[in-house]
């Protein structure tokens, strides 16, 4: 049988967020080592470096990188069919409308479809007249969560049948053991002067994070306690500053992935209130790090955070103000969430992310 060939669509760009970025770089690391029987041909406008012989990088022009653009559309189908691939896989939803070859499409989320408000007036027409398409004529369509399908069928049309449910996985990165746990709590809580027992919420501020629920049932808490915040922006919860909290609210602004990883190690629990989410990873690095994590009762965070996460209504306040202050008061109740969570994440691995990928890859072949 001839060595079926497999092009990588691993262009990295400004529209991607971190998290899209990641699943880009770390797929590419593992597919060529996990599907030894198949070539790849990764294409990208950064030098995202083959480690194996049946992989061969192809460089992509700034032009052909940008997404939207001429070279997107019309360049790149060109570029991609010179190369003769039997399965191209467009790794984000920024993709060529018209595909040279058989193609598979990843869709992480439609949060755009979902909250058009909070983007661009420009992303709906992107959706309508390339995702959509893509998304279509693809022989799979891969996405995260289950949760996600019936968007998929009701936002863009696809079929049911051509989903392929792949989760995400976890850097090893994000893997503390409690000793590791313990030296990065004290360091972070030192260098940002944390000195009361602390929540956190990681991620952005976008009115369907729901912080207002946070900062109140925050506020509620009797005993003493500080509320993280990163990223920028402004928080929707004005309303509620009136009202003194139990401790401080620390606006730490942009922070880099080893401050994420310290503020999880040292933090009493992490809280993703979140309204709607497309999988949820930031649960995850949160237990890998020893976080207890208590999570909206949202499709996608019960479906990610299994029996390992505490949960409330999503606008319930006083329901999280009771969960917190449980994991706040029995240490006890705390371990266990910290060992849970450790159990379940040990399911989300990009080594099982890359597998189930290449599955898809051979089905589709076949």
């Amino acid at each position: 049988m001839n060595e079926r060939v497999v092009a990588l669509d691993a262009r990295l760009t400004r529209q991607m967020s971190v998290g899209m970025k990641t699943y880009v770089r770390e797929l590419v690391a593992r597919l060529p080592e996990i599907v030894p029987e198949m070539r790849f041909l990764i294409y990208s406008n950064e030098n995202l470096a083959a480690r194996t012989s049946n992989a061969r990088f192809v460089p992509v022009s700034p032009a052909v990188a940008r997404n939207g653009g001429f070279g997107e559309q019309f360049l790149y189908p060109r570029q991609l069919r010179s190369d003769g691939a039997d399965l191209i896989h467009y790794m984000s939803v920024y993709a060529p409308r018209r595909s040279p070859q058989a193609h598979v499409y990843t869709i992480h989320d439609l949060i755009h479809l979902r909250y058009p408000a909070y983007f661009s007036w420009k992303v709906p027409p992107y959706y309508r007249l390339v995702v959509g398409p893509v998304a279509r004529s693809a022989r799979a369509v891969l996405t995260d969560a289950a949760c996600t399908v019936a968007d998929l069928q009701r936002y863009l049309g696809v079929d049911r049948t051509r989903v392929r449910v792949v989760p995400l996985g976890v850097s090893a990165a994000f893997t503390l053991d409690d000793a590791q746990r313990v030296q990065r709590a004290v360091t972070i809580r030192s260098r940002l002067g944390l000195v009361r027992p602390f929540i956190l919420y990681a991620g952005n501020h976008r009115p369907h994070k729901n912080l207002m629920t946070l900062v109140r049932a925050w506020q509620a808490l009797e005993a003493p306690c500080d509320l993280v915040i990163t990223e920028d922006g402004p928080l929707g919860v004005e309303d509620a500053g009136h009202k003194a909290g139990p401790g401080q609210l620390h606006l730490t602004g942009t922070i880099d992935v080893q401050d994420l990883i310290s503020l999880y190690a040292g933090c009493a629990a992490t809280v993703q209130p979140s309204l709607y989410e497309g999988f949820g990873l930031s649960v995850l690095e949160a237990m890998a790090c020893g976080a207890p994590a208590v999570v909206a009762q949202t499709p996608v965070l019960l479906e990610v955070g299994g029996d390992a996460v505490d949960t409330f209504p999503p606008t319930d306040v006083p329901a999280l103000t009771r969960a917190l202050t449980r994991l706040l008061s029995d240490e006890r109740h705390a371990e266990d969430r910290r060992r849970a969570g450790r159990e379940r994440v040990q399911h989300f691995t990009w080594d099982a992310t890359a597998r189930a990928t290449a599955d898809v890859y051979r089905e589709m072949l076949r």
